[in-house]
């Protein structure tokens, strides 16, 4: 994207968060200019105004919705090309009708809203599909599957068939979400899919939506940093990491001042002493709980080392941090805070916490920790 045509995207894209409940058609587009500046928004404003016409013409109800999305229109999952930045663009699914789950339930809402009908986004960890007054109590469209409609039990049957385990979604139903959290995850997953592209100014801009949408949110000054270090900007990455770790504080700070030590030659880099580190991995859920016993050995170790140490030795329990941090990551897996690591599925997260004795838990890419499902 060009400086000013990203400028006034950006311009464009803050007033309508400033705004108490944003549009989020005029939101989802306004995304979609991150991923083709010259994107023609008015086409796919006219392909939504049409879908809801015909939905009318047919009665109106979700009977009629779902025969003119998933079988008039053909709209459906893009399982060949899932993480494509094109996937979390609204203009572009309705283009190729093709898309991820929520770009695609976006479309359903939106269609549904212009029909009369009175839908919501409910955000699951790893899927995301549609909910609210106009379905029966208790069902939810999923659009990513062409419209199947599935109750609780048919949901945690399908976040089974994604996570490779059963999971309890718990005694309550799923809440729709807000139109703010529904823009602020169709960005999150922009930005990754551009990150696992090495496209670091596309995700910066994505970065600066997110950062306009949610201003609040600590989180993003540390997304900031940590894609600054990577284009090689390290000073501007280390103010902006710091500042995170003085406001974050606990063990999410422990981890972040361990990097930034480390940056500034304090501790041993990823290229020091201890070598280069491969690529992360994704994993099956097999594959992780095979992996894990030795994750478990390493912090096994690292722990019992750590508490040996007086706690004035602070650069010898740094030192062993350091190791087990660097012993973990070799393996592929992702260490997020003091002995808590997570295996990327490439939906979500199998999470992991010392002295766990089992891989029992996931979580989303936006859920975190505190996001946690219990998965058998």
């Amino acid at each position: 994207m060009s400086v000013e045509a990203g400028a006034a995207a950006l311009a464009r894209f803050r007033a309508l968060a400033g705004e108490a409940d944003p549009d989020l058609l005029e939101g989802a587009l306004l995304v979609s200019t991150i991923v083709d500046p010259g994107e023609d928004l008015d086409a796919a404003r006219r392909a939504v105004r049409d879908a809801s016409e015909r939905v009318r013409a047919l009665g109106g109800g979700i009977d009629a919705l779902r025969t003119v999305l998933f079988r008039e229109l053909g709209l459906k999952g893009d399982d060949e090309s899932y993480d494509s930045p094109s996937n979390s663009s609204v203009a572009r699914v309705l283009a190729r009708r093709r898309g991820m789950p929520i770009t695609l339930s976006i479309v359903a809402i939106e269609v549904a809203r212009g029909a009369g009908l009175e839908l919501a986004g409910v955000g699951l960890p790893g899927h995301f599909v549609v909910g609210g007054p106009s379905l029966p109590p208790g069902v939810f469209l999923d659009a990513f599957d062409g419209g199947e409609l599935r109750d609780a039990a048919g949901l945690e049957s399908r976040l089974e068939q994604i996570f490779g385990a059963p999971v309890a979604l718990g005694s309550s139903p799923p809440r729709p979400d807000a139109t703010r959290s529904i823009l602020a995850r169709v960005l999150r997953n922009l930005r990754r899919s551009f990150e696992r592209r090495d496209r670091w100014e596309d995700a910066l801009a994505a970065l600066d939506f997110s950062e306009a949408l949610e201003p609040e949110d600590a989180a993003n000054g540390r997304e900031r940093g940590l894609l600054l270090l990577k284009m090689g900007k390290t000073e501007e990455a280390i103010a902006l990491l710091e500042r995170y770790a003085a406001f974050a504080g606990g063990e999410e700070a422990e981890g972040v001042e361990e990097l930034i030590a480390t940056l500034r030659g304090e501790r041993p880099g990823e290229d020091g002493e201890h070598g280069p580190e491969p690529p992360r991995r994704t994993f099956t859920l097999d594959e992780a709980r095979a992996m894990l016993p030795r994750v478990r050995q390493i912090t096994n170790a690292a722990v019992e080392k750590f508490d040996e140490l007086p706690e004035d030795l602070d650069s010898e329990r740094q030192d062993v941090l350091e190791r087990w941090a660097h012993d973990v990551r070799a393996l592929g897996v992702e260490v997020k805070g003091l002995w808590l690591v997570d295996f990327d599925s490439g939906a979500g997260y199998y999470c992991w916490k010392y002295p766990e004795l089992a891989l029992d838990h996931f979580h989303g890419y936006e859920e975190g920790f505190a996001g946690r499902l219990k998965i058998t």
